[in-house]
């Protein structure tokens, strides 16, 4: 779900954004968002509270899809070992893998 702000004239929270611009203390756990007001004497405003899980879930988000998809390095490391025939395969560290990986190879129907 995507929100955008439909001029309410204040920011909203946003999760995967900006933390500074949406309003949210990385020290902390709340992030005050207050409405824009014609003077500048608005006293308060409304408050939010964003526990610590969620603001780590955002950098972890923030931080894999900034992970690019395929390891350029590995891929030509890989590569190499193949032309040169060296590279060797573990059978059983592979079949861990499709068993952990795939379950659903091994269901009898």
């Amino acid at each position: 779900m995507e929100i955008h702000n439909a001029g309410m004239g204040y920011p909203l929270l946003d999760p995967y954004g900006n933390t500074a611009a949406s309003g949210v203390d990385r020290n902390g756990e709340t992030a005050a968002i207050r409405p824009k007001a014609a003077d500048d004497g608005a006293s308060g405003g409304d408050t939010i509270s964003v526990s610590r899980d969620a603001l780590l879930l955002t950098e972890a988000r923030r931080a894999a899809q900034n992970t690019p998809d395929v390891r350029a390095d590995r891929v030509e490391e890989l590569r190499a070992q193949v032309a040169n025939g060296t590279y060797t395969v573990d059978a059983r560290v592979l079949a861990e893998n499709l068993v952990r990986e795939e379950p659903s190879l091994f269901r009898i129907v």
